[in-house]
């Protein structure tokens, strides 16, 4: 990736004010479901306006773990990508404390929490990561982090697992919730489909591209989009 590690750091902000539109209609009708509802709608349309972003792949991935990180606050969250050549994940989009020195690190399949979600095609939340005996706590070691609560949820494209989103740290609330997985498998969904689209818009790019006689300008893979 060639994105300024430096712009990883963020400042993630506040919850909404208890006067602000969404807080003010949830009281009213005495439960969290149009918060909720309101919360889907805004992860399907900020999305929806990312896949068509002219950016490279790595960019678009940080927005996309940026915007759902507005919907459900974590302390540092990521997208991690399986490569299936070499048989492990590495981190492909990174927000929070200490994300420039994770960048660093690839995770072997099949191991720590991120792996088993891989293998196991199914969404992971653990209240307490101190009780887990799959969590590499090598990483959080190196960089300094400690993570106490976490969810990961894999990203499956065209059937096949494309990788794992993670968010470590709830913020706001003493654990991952129901309601926050809930969104984060809905997220993961239109995520999926999302980078469907740029992988055929990079593939229309670059049949536009091979004009006969002309050079191929298509690239291969993710990058490509």
């Amino acid at each position: 990736m060639s994105e300024d590690k430096d712009s990883n750091q963020v400042l993630l902000e506040p919850p909404p004010a208890n006067d602000s539109p969404t807080s003010t209609l949830s009281g009213l009708f005495g439960d969290d479901s149009l918060a909720f509802v309101t919360a889907k709608l805004s992860i399907a349309d900020a999305l929806l306006r990312l896949v068509t972003r002219d950016c490279k792949f790595g960019e678009f991935a940080r927005e996309a773990l940026l915007l759902v990180m507005r919907v459900v606050k974590a302390e540092a969250g990521s997208i991690l990508e399986v490569n299936h050549a070499a048989s492990n994940l590495f981190f492909r989009a990174v927000v929070g404390q200490s994300s420039d020195r994770v960048l660093n690190f690839v995770i072997p399949l099949g191991q720590g929490i991120v792996g088993h979600v891989v293998e196991s095609r199914q969404p992971l939340v653990v209240a307490n990561v101190e009780e887990s005996k799959i969590h590499l706590r090598a990483i959080q070691d190196a960089v300094g982090f400690e993570t106490k609560n976490l969810v990961a949820i894999p990203v499956i494209v065209r059937g096949q697992v494309y990788g794992v989103l993670e968010l470590l740290n709830r913020v706001g609330e003493s654990n991952f919730t129901p309601s926050d997985l809930e969104l984060l498998n809905y997220f993961c969904e239109l995520f999926a489909k999302a980078i469907e689209a740029r992988l055929m818009i990079a593939w229309q790019k670059g049949q536009r591209g091979q004009a006969p006689g002309g050079a191929d300008s298509s690239q291969s893979g993710s990058e490509a989009a």
